[in-house]
């Protein structure tokens, strides 16, 4: 009889036999260990210990252990091609990575630390696992890299919390809400048991079991989401069904034509998502047709499904994408263009050649990029999955640190080199074995049964794939990266075009050359010349004007000034207000002109017992600039607090220095008012000093 529980061992393993053969009460105090646990002992300040002993603490040795164990794996996971990211094996790396931080945090360690544990892993265990030295530097690199985000991580929660505890210091309350540890917990990755110390030092609390609570219900709903997302196709069940009835045979990988033979045929039902067996399909609607032959590729590995013609004695249907629901079924997805098509009818089943042609040099060229990748990269480099189209590719792929442009130039050259070369494409099916005995790279993500399928350019790429390619890289014809972007952590997608497309793409920006060209009026190889000489043009043509503009503004102010009564010292300062929005003319002064323009009027009246107040709208919105002489600053003027105060009459603030200040909003029709309340300030603070 078969176990209910499967697979479930003893639990001793190699460390626990050689733990008792060692006469120690831990694995952790093997050789296997014993090195990695005393430099934890030397950086933490703390001591391993083992029941018995007069000073053992529980909760180091957790710590200690807990450091040393996900020490060791992070390094094992990077030898083997993992890197962090936030989805399947890297986001475990992940999470080991920050749990070691987490648990050396709680053993006193400051700082980064983790590779000087990990230079010991290395150290120790490298004559056995020699990957542990080639990987050695991008180790380091990545592990170094991640404590340092997750350092910010704890620095944004670590403010959160903070606002938090002064909020609840304020009220009066005790207790931290279990919502607010858990929005901690999901949002930053903020660990529980940090809040609760850091709370504890504060003299607050948090009430665990509510957090538990929170967190399974997010578990809860997380699983219902995901029973939610496998059971979106309503049909699975059906297409179960015909997969056991009707044995569908593929020949895409020999010819694109076959003479088939209608088995089933799916509508979709008019009062819904399902689907249901018909006999017929006519002329205009849409249906899925399966063939018990057919040359036609289902989409599946990242390349898109075969397109093309489906005809039969009485009609023709067009097929536009071709599925794969489950495995073994093929079904064919379109429309019937004329006539009709009935289950039994024999029919000719004729793939879209030119279509098949693009998207097989895209797929290739898929291999040629993770090869160059690798090339230039290292073996670290991972597909992390990619989309293979008619008109062009994207790859996805793990890498540390971006690569520069050169690097990005060197890929495009050594692919298209061995697109020159035209170098032969192998596909061949074997034995997992001996795929991975010649060194096929297969997707960590996929299923692989004991026959695989394998794709070999030249005597230098070979990669597990069940797509189709061409027969000599010389078909694609020409590679062209058309874009290199970030998609997460340590996560990049390169987008490419090939062959056709690669030759249109090339072509648009000739165009865009061409018209730049005529329109400079210059040859094309002295663009970049002539368009350096117009920026440093623009850049003095600015300057002058704003050199302008700023005489012009100061002009108008100086009038007002001169035209207004001379205030003496005895009755206060001379206060200058000035609204350019109200100018009947535009001269798009800017908050850094202002500034100028300020400096220039006090310049130009001593830099004595003078306070400036400039309001202006810039791209609608309201700002205040503030500026004041030294000799009012030490009266008590403060040109910070004023704004601050007057930003709020704009339903905004401001802040600076005692001597310069800025306030802005949204308010923009206040702006007059927050003026005369900057004036109003200022005569008041100085009546009282």
């Amino acid at each position: 009889s078969e176990l209910p529980a499967k697979n479930i061992d003893t639990g001793m393993g190699l460390e626990r036999i050689a733990a008792v053969l060692e006469e120690t009460p831990s694995v952790f105090k093997t050789p296997l260990f014993r090195e990695i646990v005393q430099k934890i002992e030397e950086i933490s300040g703390k001591k391993l210990t083992s029941r018995g002993d007069p000073d053992f603490d529980p909760e180091i040795t957790r710590c200690i252990k807990i450091v040393a164990d996900h020490s060791r794996a992070i390094y094992f996971l990077i030898s083997d091609g993992v890197l962090p990211s936030n989805e399947g094996r890297g986001y475990i790396l992940r999470r080991i990575i920050r749990r070691a931080v987490r648990f050396g945090m709680l053993l006193g360690i400051k700082g980064r630390f983790l590779n000087e544990i990990g230079k010991i892993v290395i150290d120790k265990y490298s004559s056995v696992y020699p990957e542990l030295i080639e990987k050695k530097n991008t180790s380091l690199r990545l592990v170094d890299d991640e404590e340092m985000r997750f350092s910010k991580t704890l620095k944004e929660g670590t403010r959160v919390l903070i606002q938090n505890i002064a909020r609840l210091k304020s009220s009066g309350q005790k207790d931290l809400p279990p919502e607010d540890a858990f929005r901690l917990y999901d949002t930053f990755g903020f660990p529980v048991e940090l809040t609760t110390e850091i709370l504890k030092e504060n003299g607050l609390s948090l009430d665990i079991s509510g957090f538990q609570k929170f967190l399974r219900e997010h578990s809860h709903k997380s699983r219902e989401k995901t029973l939610f997302d496998k059971k979106l196709d309503t049909n699975i069940e059906l297409y179960k069904k015909i997969s056991k009835m009707a044995e569908v045979e593929f020949v895409g990988y020999e010819k694109c034509e076959s003479s088939s033979h209608i088995v089933g045929i799916l509508k979709r039902k008019t009062n819904g998502n399902s689907k249901e067996v018909t006999e017929t399909v006519s002329a205009g609607e849409e249906a899925e047709i399966i063939l018990d032959l057919t040359p036609f590729y289902g989409e599946k590995g990242g390349q898109i499904g075969d397109r093309g013609f489906i005809k039969s004695s009485t009609g023709i249907f067009r097929v536009e994408d071709c599925k794969i629901p489950v495995e073994g079924l093929i079904t064919h997805n379109g429309r019937c263009k004329e006539g009709y098509l009935k289950t039994g009818d024999d029919v000719e089943a004729k793939v879209d050649v030119a279509f098949r042609n693009s998207v097989s040099k895209n797929h290739t060229s898929t291999h040629l990029l993770h090869w160059a990748l690798r090339s230039i990269f290292g073996k670290e480099i991972t597909q992390a999955g990619s989309f293979v189209g008619e008109r062009g590719f994207r790859f996805d792929y793990a890498i540390y640190s971006p690569p520069s442009s050169e690097e990005l130039a060197m890929l495009e050259r050594i692919i298209n080199e061995k697109i020159q070369s035209n170098d032969i494409v192998r596909c061949f099916e074997t034995t997992k074995e001996y795929a991975d005995e010649i060194g096929a790279i297969s997707l960590f993500d996929e299923k692989y049964g004991k026959f695989v399928r394998v794709v070999e350019i030249g005597n230098y790429s070979r990669e597990l794939c069940g797509g189709t390619h061409v027969k000599r890289t010389g078909e694609i014809g020409l590679f062209k990266i058309t874009s290199e972007s970030s998609i997460g952590a340590n996560l990049r997608r390169i987008e490419a075009v090939t062959g056709i497309h690669a030759y249109e793409y090339l072509s648009g920006k000739e165009k865009i050359l061409r018209d730049l060209s005529r329109t400079l009026e210059t040859e094309e190889d002295r663009l970049l010349e002539s368009i350096a000489e117009m920026r440093d043009e623009l850049r003095e043509a600015k300057e002058e004007l704003d050199l302008l503009r700023r005489r012009v503004a100061r002009d108008r102010i100086m009038q007002k000034v001169k035209s207004a009564e001379y205030i003496s010292e005895d009755k206060g300062p001379r206060v200058i207000e000035f609204d350019f929005s109200k100018l009947d003319y535009k001269l798009d002064i800017d908050p850094k002109n202002m500034g100028v323009i300020g400096d220039e009027i006090k310049n130009i009246l001593g830099n004595h017992n003078t306070f400036i107040v400039f309001g202006n709208l810039i791209d609608g919105k309201p700002i205040l600039l503030l500026q004041a002489t030294s000799d009012l600053v030490n009266r008590g003027l403060d040109c910070g607090k004023i704004a601050r105060e007057a930003g709020a009459k704009l339903n905004g603030g401001g802040g600076g220095k005692p001597e310069y200040a800025q306030a802005g909003g949204s308010n923009a029709q206040n702006l007059e008012i927050a003026m005369k309340f900057v004036k109003e300030r200022v005569m008041e603070i100085i009546k009282d000093k």
